[in-house]
């Protein structure tokens, strides 16, 4: 697959050169590399950014129609409020656009929660913090932010073969 990158982050947009479908890669479940922690926590805040912004440009260049995310059946995370959402999120059809400004939404939390508790990092585990109700929110928007790209993923996915198959009836 071709990686649309510069290399400053490792989340990426990828396109494979057979199908030309897009996808945004997965979140690197490993932190970054970084010369301190407090460094490895900012590369870490700049792949969020990086993730749900490219979720959201896919999200709007599917432009397809509305339908259940079908990536949130299931989840379960530790924050109520966050679980308030996706409870709601499930009940809803969403067109591609709107998810992609879902994702925007959850993501910006998401980078924001991680971006305001730096003081609360915890030395050798950057990516965690000391308060676990605010640990707990960031995991859950994490969660939430990967489900809902993975359904643009899967859109992407969807939309490709449809388009397939159509050429291939024709």
């Amino acid at each position: 697959m071709n990686s649309i990158s510069f290399g400053l982050s490792r989340v990426n947009l990828r396109v494979d050169p057979v199908t030309g479908i897009a996808q945004v890669s997965d979140f690197p479940d490993e932190p970054p590399k970084g010369k301190s922690d407090l460094a490895v926590r900012i590369k870490h805040f700049t792949e969020i950014e990086n993730f749900g912004f490219l979720g959201f440009i896919l999200a709007h260049e599917l432009g397809g129609p509305k339908q259940h995310i079908k990536t949130l059946q299931g989840l379960k995370v530790a924050d109520d409020e966050v679980q308030a959402l996706i409870e709601g999120l499930k009940g809803r059809e969403l067109s591609d656009e709107e998810l992609g400004d879902e994702i925007l939404d959850a993501d910006i939390n998401w980078e924001h929660f991680v971006a305001s508790t730096n003081n609360l990092l915890i030395p050798g585990n950057p990516l965690k913090i000391s308060d676990q109700v605010l640990q707990d929110t960031i995991d859950s928007l994490d969660e939430l932010s990967e489900a809902l790209v993975r359904e643009v993923n899967r859109r992407a996915r969807e939309r490709a073969e449809k388009q397939r198959k159509q050429r291939s009836d024709s």
